[in-house]
């Protein structure tokens, strides 16, 4: 048989209501002549799947790019395919959070893994790979796919910004989970890093802090924020520096000079500098310090400690040598009293 009779026989099939039995007949066609495209405009309109519908048009593009019909057909298909895709990713992320809820991580992953290879346009699912996938490379991948979604998101972009530090400094993240209190994924990290570790030496470290950190667990020590850490620590030196200035002017705050206050603001200051450096917390004054994702680099932290011991430590030595200055009209006051 001949194609156009084929092509005939195959029409008939499809007037004639035998739907299936036509679809079969061209797809046959189109096989053995893909450059035949009476076939591929009866396939558009003999196919189901939105996908099938996709390529038959593609394929008539190809063969007869001026075909202005099809091209809007195809318009129409791959809004319905988008439009579907969704659908069924709001369905399957609705499926994600009840298992997030009942503590089903892993499956919840799958689940999500799935969707962004079916569906790479749904935001929603990579922010959730990357809010809960325990792999640092899978959620710089999730974040990155999320951010080329919505490349205005500077909450976004600072974020990816932070990941790809602490993929280069994996030590510094481990810290970072021990300040916020997140005990067993510091630990979890440190076991991974233990697998990657580059020596003898680095691994000896490694088990020590994981030893330390299943002791701080096993104690139920209590996490206190970085935030209150360097209240507590800024907040000692100040009072202390007062409680001396008031024992200075003998309980009278009339002899209280306008060098005082600013010695006192001169220690609040220091103090907060040392505290700063001694947490090496999460702060916007080390990002203006040039640190990628606000924790103070060993370099940094030991110059502002020692900036901050200096502004910290002159307040106290001028008010002990102003006390030693007096300390002979003390003497000539308690000799005349008694």
């Amino acid at each position: 048989m001949s194609d156009k009779d084929r092509i005939k026989f195959a029409i008939a099939k499809a007037k004639s209501g035998h739907e299936l039995a036509a679809r079969d007949l061209f797809l046959d066609i189109v096989k053995d002549d893909p450059e035949n495209k009476l076939a591929w405009l009866w396939l558009v309109g003999l196919l189901d799947d939105t996908d099938d519908l996709i390529n038959a048009c593609e394929h008539i593009l190809r063969i007869d790019p001026a075909d202005e019909r099809v091209r809007l057909r195809l318009t129409d298909l791959h809004r319905l395919r988008a439009s579907n895709r969704e659908k069924w990713a709001k369905r399957e992320i609705q499926k994600v959070n009840q298992l997030l809820d009942l503590g089903e991580q892993q499956p919840a992953l799958i689940r999500l893994r799935e969707i962004v290879k079916n569906n790479h346009v749904s935001e929603a699912a990579w922010m959730l790979i990357f809010a809960h996938s325990p792999d640092l490379d899978e959620q710089i991948w999730a974040l990155t796919h999320a951010l080329a979604l919505d490349p205005k998101n500077e909450q976004k972009r600072e974020s990816l910004r932070r990941l790809r530090y602490f993929q280069k400094h994996p030590f510094e993240l481990a810290s970072s989970f021990e300040e916020r209190g997140e005990i067993d994924r510091a630990i979890k990290l440190y076991e991974q890093l233990a697998v990657k570790s580059k020596g003898r030496k680095e691994w000896d470290h490694i088990y020590r802090e994981i030893n330390r950190l299943e002791n701080l667990n096993e104690e139920n020590i209590v996490h206190i924020s970085p935030v209150l850490t360097t209240t507590r620590l800024t907040a000692g030196p100040p009072l202390l520096f007062l409680f001396l200035v008031i024992i200075q002017t003998g309980y009278n705050f009339q002899y209280f000079t306008l060098l005082m206050g600013i010695e006192l603001l001169l220690v609040i200051l220091g103090s907060f500098l040392l505290a700063l450096a001694s947490t090496g917390a999460e702060n916007r004054l080390w990002k203006r310090l040039g640190n990628a994702v606000g924790r103070g680099s060993s370099r940094w932290r030991y110059l502002l400690g020692a900036i901050g011991f200096t502004i910290m430590g002159l307040p106290f030595v001028l008010i002990a040598y102003e006390a030693f200055a007096r300390w002979p009209t003390a003497l000539e006051y308690l000799e005349t009293t008694f």
